[in-house]
């Protein structure tokens, strides 16, 4: 294992004629994301404090492809989440998520901050691209389970 350099990384996503606040909520809707067919599971270990995945609650994300215990590390509705991988499933170390999300045009602006230290340096420009994509599909799917939801 080498001793790599964190890496950062960024990406926005606008949904128009979004509500901020109703998105906030259905982020931060373990039940919602679990009941969507275009969203992964995701079980509570840990309830966070006052709201499920508030700040320390423990997650675990499950799909085909993973299985992610991540603790939720900020939680400022409706702006701000954040959350960081727990465990060394994680093809990287100290993975941390940033969303932050603003009202801009009659609608919704997110920003997302990604930032990881690579197992192997050589694995680095990679896996930001790898993020890169599961994030951008990760916000098509929260858009379309967000119409579906709220019935729009």
């Amino acid at each position: 294992m080498t001793n790599s350099k964190k890496i950062d990384y960024k990406l926005e996503h606008f949904y128009p004629d979004f509500d901020r606040q109703k998105f906030f909520d259905l982020l931060t809707d373990y039940k919602a994301w679990t009941n969507s067919e275009l969203l992964p599971d995701i079980q509570i270990i840990k309830p966070g404090k006052d709201y499920p995945l508030g700040l320390g609650a423990v997650r675990l994300v499950l799909s085909e492809e993973m299985r992610i215990e991540e603790e939720i590390v900020g939680f400022r509705s409706p702006e701000y989440f954040s959350y960081a991988s727990r465990n060394g499933v994680m093809p990287v170390n100290d993975f941390l998520g940033k969303i932050f999300i603003e009202e801009k045009d009659g609608g919704v602006l997110i920003k997302y901050e990604g930032s990881f230290k690579p197992k192997n340096t050589d694995t680095g420009s990679s896996f930001t691209e790898i993020f890169k994509s599961a994030q951008k599909s990760a916000f098509e799917n929260l858009g379309k389970t967000y119409k579906t939801y709220y019935k729009i």
